[in-house]
């Protein structure tokens, strides 16, 4: 339990019940018998985690003063630098890159005490191209993108948790893809600075782990902020919406039916659950977000990638011409619209904790693939807080999810409201 349960690792390991070292190395037993199938790192060094792992247990002996995550092994998608590490962002554009200093969220764990145990595989340049990363409950499905090797890494029972990023889906859909718990945090509320930039009006840090507390204990250790900032259980019980989006019809039968069935199940232990009309435009949001993400792509990516085209895939060259092809007032036009929508649903939203939603179109496909972020693009957009929760298998024994949403800036009150569905509803995969 200790090697997948953030809390209980760090409670156990500030209670001298357990070491440091003890949990590095349960960690790279798992490794070892996971990494040869699932490929979830890019990069990991024993003697670095077995030595930081010992220094943590030497502070432990002569020192009550903590952090909340002290001498807990973690993973780190690999486009967020580490000091002297590899920091490749999963293309042969970056090989040989090695970053210079931490980045912020990072300094911010190692305060925290956390033991950055490896880099988890990122998809290309972090949008859609799949790295060599297989989805722990069936090796030939796609762990999602573009935070495969973070969602992987915690499903696999490798680290209890890892941090990852979003620009359009990236820790909601390979979370749910791989049965475990991700974050989308508000936008601007995690730092991004040594963050590979992709779209950084879109761009957001999160966690990942095996359950809602453990996210949020992570996403402390990320911000440098008390855990009571992110962590409060619900109390009372939340007011819930749902809304189906316009995805749904292109969603699988089983997401559809588990979708319905965590709706009727938490409608028969809460209020009933609402179904408002969504406001004007919200349906539109992923086209927006598509051509925010093309335009700030091609400036932030392009330079890096331009005389190196030969080393990046077909799909990431597809989106850096669309975004060359952008006119600026079309991307002002789609930031003025992007601004209306928060406003708009920040005021449809109030009423209630949490807006009930899916995570992705089914279950995990194939390996050619990392899936649709469909499900996720507006929220994303709104810079809205999202966790996902598994709540159940599909026809092929793979991990179904329940998406929750909540207002932008209230990102404890959407955790609380996903801790409570959690404790009802949800699903340990």
């Amino acid at each position: 339990m200790f090697l997948t349960d953030l809390p209980a690792a760090a409670r156990a390991v500030a209670q001298g019940l357990v070491s440091s070292r003890a949990l590095v190395e349960a960690a790279l037993h798992r490794y070892d018998e996971t990494e040869p199938t699932v490929h979830a790192f890019a990069w990991l060094d024993r003697e670095r985690a077995l030595r930081l792992a010992d220094a943590a247990d030497a502070r432990r002996r002569t020192t009550s003063s903590l952090g909340l995550l002290h001498g807990v092994p973690i993973g780190v998608k690999d486009i967020i630098d580490i000091a002297g590490i590899p920091a490749e962002r999963g293309s042969a554009v970056f090989g040989g890159r090695v970053a210079e200093r931490d980045a912020a969220l990072v300094a911010n764990l190692a305060a925290a005490g956390a033991i950055v145990l490896g880099k988890t595989v990122t998809a290309e340049l972090a949008y859609y191209h799949p790295g060599p990363t297989r989805n722990p409950h069936d090796l030939e499905r796609t762990p999602g993108g573009s935070s495969m090797g973070s969602a992987a890494s915690v499903a696999a029972g490798v680290v209890p948790a890892a941090v990852g990023s979003q620009t359009n889906g990236s820790i909601i859909r390979p979370a749910a893809y791989c049965g475990v718990v991700g974050i989308k945090p508000s936008h601007g509320r995690v730092p991004v600075e040594g963050v590979f930039p992709f779209a950084p009006t879109l761009d957001h840090p999160g966690p990942i782990a095996r359950t809602v507390e453990g996210a949020a204990w992570l996403l402390a250790g990320m911000t440098a902020e008390p855990l009571d900032t992110w962590w409060s259980p619900e109390t009372a019980t939340p007011r819930f919406a749902a809304l189906r989006t316009s995805e749904w019809d292109a969603a699988d039968e089983a997401a559809r039916s588990r979708f319905q069935a965590d709706v009727d199940a938490i409608a028969t232990q809460a209020d009933p659950v609402e179904w408002p009309d969504p406001p004007p435009g919200l349906d539109a949001g992923p086209e927006v977000l598509g051509t925010i993400m093309a335009y700030e792509a091609v400036r932030t990516v392009g330079a890096s990638v331009r005389g190196h085209e030969s080393k990046v895939s077909k799909v990431a060259l597809e989106l850096l011409e669309r975004g060359a092809s952008i006119t600026d007032a079309t991307y002002r036009a789609a930031l003025v619209e992007r601004t209306r929508l928060i406003a708009e649903y920040s005021r449809w939203i109030r009423p209630y904790a949490a807006i009930l939603t899916p995570p992705a179109f089914g279950e995990a496909p194939t390996r050619e693939t990392t899936g649709s972020p469909r499900f996720c693009s507006r929220w994303t957009l709104l810079g809205a807080p999202a966790v996902t929760v598994p709540t159940g298998r599909g026809p092929n024994g793979l991990p179904l999810g329940l998406q929750l949403v909540g207002a932008p800036g209230d990102d404890q009150r959407v955790i609380a409201a996903a801790a409570w569905v959690e404790a009802r509803i949800g699903t340990p995969l």
